[in-house]
């Protein structure tokens, strides 16, 4: 096992949803399963649209990623992610690139670390 990495998932935000949810524990485990298993899929996607130079599926795709890491309180992923949406907004490819790269390790660590305080969650209950 990895040992956590706080810096890439604030876990008072996974609890958060959890609380928006009811406390439906399995809802969120759910919720988080499908963004571990959609990870690579996502990735590929996003490099597939920036070697093709396709901005606007770029955009899509990030904007995904954004949107599903903050409800997750994925913090490190959703940074990037936006800096992603910027690079592309001011037409700076080979930037969005680079991002790309960044978030093949930071996604890599934080689905750890969102399975990890996941079943942390559920030992508790």
């Amino acid at each position: 096992m990895t040992s956590p990495d706080p810096g890439t998932v604030d876990a008072d935000e996974l609890r958060r949803l959890l609380r928006e949810l009811s406390g439906d524990l399995r809802s969120r485990r759910r919720f988080v399963q499908t963004y571990v298993e959609m990870w690579p899929t996502r990735l590929a996607r996003l490099g597939a649209a920036l070697d093709a130079d396709d901005t606007d599926e770029s955009k899509v795709v990030l904007l995904s990623i954004r949107s599903s890491s903050v409800m997750l309180g994925v913090i490190g992923v959703a940074g990037l992610a936006s800096a992603g949406l910027q690079a592309i907004e001011l037409g700076r490819l080979e930037r969005a690139r680079e991002i790309h790269t960044a978030l093949q390790e930071v996604g890599r660590r934080s689905c750890e670390r969102l399975l990890e305080l996941d079943a942390a969650d559920a030992a508790e209950s």
